[in-house]
């Protein structure tokens, strides 16, 4: 079984030097690798940014049998030219990354510190949605992060994601409960049945990254192949 991962956070150029991000570490998406080499599948890892995505850790995960393919993405063209050009041989696309949701024009050059300047930003397309739309017979894994809101309307969020963007199943956290570069997180973890029409399950997951990871991975055997070993 091959698995495609993408892990970390993107940047997005305001000028020569200076960016837009996000505080992602890419625990997750290293955990969900580890997941995946224990049950023997073949992985290609994408990586950006991240606290956890260290050059000595991505020569560890580089090294590692089982890993075909280990890409630098540091945009969101970067992680969408990637993603797109990786898939195609793969039968699930698993996706924590912590992807930009607008990108910005560029300067080529540095801005002044003493000038103000206004940013327009332009909202980016899903790129687990345009990976199902593109790719229908993968498996598509999304997450979804929340900040300071009610389990209910995280929920009702991640019910939306999945059915929205069409994806197989959406784990969701509130950032507020689990910050980015914690250990441990408390999700829920949300799939559909197999015509897509109605909500399958809803798990709620506490825990390690890496005991989640194992969750998942699980939740996902149960869904794609319920009389077969993955």
């Amino acid at each position: 079984m091959k698995i495609l991962i993408a892990a970390g956070a993107t940047k997005e150029y305001i000028d020569a030097i200076r960016f837009i991000s996000n505080d992602s570490s890419g625990k997750m998406g290293i955990a969900l690798l580890k997941e995946a080499i224990k049950r023997r599948h073949k992985v290609k890892f994408i990586y950006g940014s991240g606290s956890a995505l260290t050059e000595k850790v991505i020569e560890k995960i580089s090294n590692t049998e089982g890993v075909e393919k280990v890409i630098n993405a540091i945009t969101y063209d970067n992680f969408k030219k990637s993603v797109l050009n990786e898939i195609s041989d793969c039968i699930v696309f698993i996706c924590p990354a912590a992807i930009s949701d607008w990108t910005v024009e560029k300067k080529d050059f540095k801005i002044k510190s003493n000038s103000e300047i206004l940013l327009k930003l332009k909202p980016t397309e899903k790129l687990v949605k345009l990976a199902k739309q593109k790719f229908p017979d993968v498996f598509v894994v999304g997450f979804k992060a929340e900040y300071n809101i009610s389990d209910d309307t995280l929920k009702n969020s991640a019910i939306e994601k999945l059915m929205n963007e069409n994806l197989n199943m959406v784990v969701a956290n509130d950032v507020a409960l689990s910050k980015f570069g914690s250990d441990k997180s408390d999700v829920f973890l949300i799939s559909r049945n197999t015509t897509g029409n109605k909500i399958e399950k809803i798990e709620h997951l506490k825990g390690s990254k890496t005991s989640i990871a194992g969750k998942i991975f699980t939740s996902l055997r149960s869904e794609m192949f319920k009389n077969e070993v993955f």
